[in-house]
């Protein structure tokens, strides 16, 4: 089974795409901070790690940079999503080394494509 980290503060956002990704038969950790996110990085080793840009405190650009900087994290995919539907993000969000990047309003259905094309 393959471990998703989804971190993302619309709680309504993250049950419907845990539930979904779930059924899919992923085994998935919710976050809804980047700090969160952070903390249980180590004990739970994602495969892919999903994150909204736009978090409280820390956005999901410094999460990604934080995560990519540490060498004891292996290079696990990562997919930004995000309202912010420019080129200067998403030239950003690959700089940084995600995977992929995702504008909202998105098709649950083409996240989970892409999900099992990265996994």
């Amino acid at each position: 089974m393959k471990h998703i980290l989804l971190v993302e503060d619309e709680e309504m956002l993250v049950d419907v795409l845990a539930t979904v990704l779930q059924e899919e038969g992923f085994v998935v950790r919710k976050s809804t901070s980047a700090e969160e996110a952070l903390k249980v990085l180590p004990g739970f080793r994602p495969d892919l790690i999903i994150s909204d840009i736009r978090l409280p405190a820390m956005d999901g650009f410094s999460m990604l940079e934080n995560i990519r900087s540490d060498k004891k994290n292996p290079p696990v995919p990562f997919i930004c999503l995000t309202a912010l539907d420019d080129s200067v993000s998403e030239q950003r969000a690959k700089t940084l080394g995600a995977t992929a990047y995702v504008t909202k309003p998105f098709d649950i259905d083409d996240l989970v494509k892409l999900v099992k094309r990265i996994l």
